[in-house]
């Protein structure tokens, strides 16, 4: 079976930087030959989509291996688990890996839901008693957390800055050249409070240090200045 590439499993897979890519090439091309076989579902690439595109490209023989999934969404969901096992991944990669793969197992679990009241309605019979045993609420952001290798805080400030619609900061965050803690401080609504926390630290230094000697009180309060103009400009400076 000729493998074949579905853009929706393949936006799944997040592309190798470049240099990894010319490695990976290299390899392949030193040896003239795939060393790892590319998994098929169906005919469609779940793994090896990069592989696949070097010997294509170069005329190299490569090996398939059949997978065995019930359905579309499961063989999304061994896609997202397999590439978050992977360790070339960046934090933001893999956060939204994990909210990929809650948004397959909520739509899952609503086509199931469905078609269990389908058949309930076809075939006039009761549901399966659910269990009466207490279950423990599930804190969804600690789980997408856990799923992505992350702390829950480094996962709020991500959301944070997606959710702000600040293309630019979130291309450079999945581009590597910054972290997603430095990006959430450089968020208009974050700098608005740190600017803020400064403005509250000036006041309160000035209020708590009265001196009695005019000129040493003058240049105090010069140097302060300073210290706060200097902040202020390296906070601006990181937007």
């Amino acid at each position: 079976m000729k493998p074949h590439i579905d853009p929706e499993f393949k936006a799944l897979m997040p592309p190798l930087a470049a240099e990894e890519y010319y490695q990976l090439e290299q390899n392949i091309l030193l040896h003239r030959k795939c060393h790892d076989a590319i998994l098929l579902w169906d005919g469609i690439i779940v793994d090896g989509y990069n592989r696949f595109c070097i010997c294509v490209t170069h005329g190299i023989g490569f090996e398939v291996k059949e997978m065995d999934f019930a359905s579309r969404a499961d063989a999304k969901i061994w896609i997202i688990e397999n590439q978050l096992g992977r360790r070339n991944l960046n934090a933001a990669q893999r956060i939204e890996l994990a909210l990929c793969k809650e948004g397959v197992l909520r739509a899952k679990a609503k086509e199931n839901l469905s078609r269990c009241g389908g058949d309930k309605t076809r075939a006039g019979a009761p549901l399966a008693k659910t269990s009466t045993t207490p279950q423990e609420p599930i804190n969804v952001r600690e789980t997408l957390a856990e799923e992505a290798n992350i702390s829950g805080r480094t996962l709020h400030n991500y959301l944070q800055i997606k959710n702000s619609g600040n293309t630019e900061l979130l291309e450079r965050i999945h581009n590597g050249e910054l972290k997603i803690g430095t990006a959430h401080r450089m968020l208009p609504s974050e700098m608005d409070k740190q600017l803020d926390q400064v403005d509250k630290m000036y006041a309160y230094i000035k209020k708590h240090l009265p001196l009695e000697d005019e000129s040493e009180n003058r240049h105090v309060n010069e140097r302060l200045n300073q210290l706060v103009e200097q902040l202020r400009r390296l906070l601006c400076a990181s937007t």
